[in-house]
């Protein structure tokens, strides 16, 4: 049995996007290999959003200086479980958990996620290089309409 399409790919940003953690304001610069996969799993139609810790305002300004923020249908950022606002995410796109990946450094995060949403694939940071690769990742995902708005603002409840 083939693995379910990833339609959607949820990235936390801080050392997995880019080096470094916002709110400390160690971000530096935005690691090759994400962009890459960024921009390879964009071109075959698979939307991105951002669920990630800290100030909403500072990490959109990150992705605005990076040149990515375009890039991202949701970004949600705030304190709460990820696993909460990998939900939300899916929701406000209309996309199923079972068509979701989340790509964090963090094991713990992954975990948590994978606990609370089974359905929804997990994904080491340090692999962000080989996505493209994965099948899950290549099988063509239809026809998904964009988002009406380049970047939609989630409020965490």
């Amino acid at each position: 049995m083939n693995a379910a399409t990833v339609k959607l790919l949820v990235w936390e940003c801080d050392n997995t996007l880019w080096d470094g953690v916002v709110c400390d304001s160690t971000a530096g610069a935005l690691r090759a290999e994400a962009a890459r996969s960024l921009r390879i799993l964009n071109e075959r139609g698979v939307m991105h959003a951002v669920a990630s810790r800290g100030e909403w305002a500072w990490t959109v300004e990150r992705l605005r200086r990076h040149g990515v923020a375009e890039r991202f249908a949701a970004v949600e950022v705030g304190w709460g479980r990820k696993s909460a606002a990998i939900t939300r995410i899916a929701e406000t796109l209309g996309v199923g958990l079972d068509q979701v990946g989340y790509i964090d450094a963090e094991p713990l995060e992954r975990s948590e996620v994978a606990h609370a949403l089974p359905q929804v694939r997990c994904y080491a940071a340090r692999h962000v290089d080989v996505l493209a690769a994965l099948q899950e990742f290549r099988a063509p995902v239809g026809d998904v309409p964009p988002p009406t708005s380049p970047m939609a603002h989630i409020h965490a409840r």
